[in-house]
């Protein structure tokens, strides 16, 4: 604030884009951070939106389910929608990856994935470990109002 009393980092603040689309690099180090999101599936002519706790390696995403509806949506129909968000302060970013996804079967794949530390947050059994692949990442940085 200067001696009349103006703030010019307030100045600042006002007149930055509300929101601003962030590169593909900027979407894969939140994509790598993230470890709650949702993956949008399809049931006939509807979509289900379901939570996950994904961790993301080498441009995949991997997260771990129990059998049941969520992994028989993407059985038979193989492209998914996986959403990631995160706010702080007066911030906030969200990501969307649009790709395939698959089980993962093979043994030595499935410990390489759990070395990623990939741990449902429940103490539900989740066996099931499934890989996406996006084949598109974007995002959006926000500037919240206060």
């Amino acid at each position: 604030m200067d001696i009349s009393g103006h703030n010019p980092e307030k100045d600042e603040r006002d007149h930055r884009a509300p929101v601003t689309e962030i590169t593909a690099e900027q979407c894969w180090e939140h994509l790598y951070s993230a470890r709650f999101g949702g993956i949008a599936t399809m049931d006939g002519d509807e979509i289900e939106i379901t939570p996950i706790n994904p961790v993301a390696d080498d441009e995949k995403i991997y997260f771990r389910t129990a059998q049941g509806t969520k992994l028989l949506h993407l059985v038979l129909r193989e492209q998914v929608t996986v959403q990631v968000d995160h706010v702080q302060g007066g911030e906030a970013w969200s990501v969307i990856a649009r790709g395939t996804a698959g089980q993962l079967s093979d043994p030595a794949e499935t410990t390489r994935v759990d070395e990623l530390f990939l741990r449902p947050w429940l103490e539900a059994t989740k066996f099931e470990y499934v890989q996406v692949t996006p084949t598109k990442v974007t995002g959006h940085h926000f500037h919240l109002g206060h």
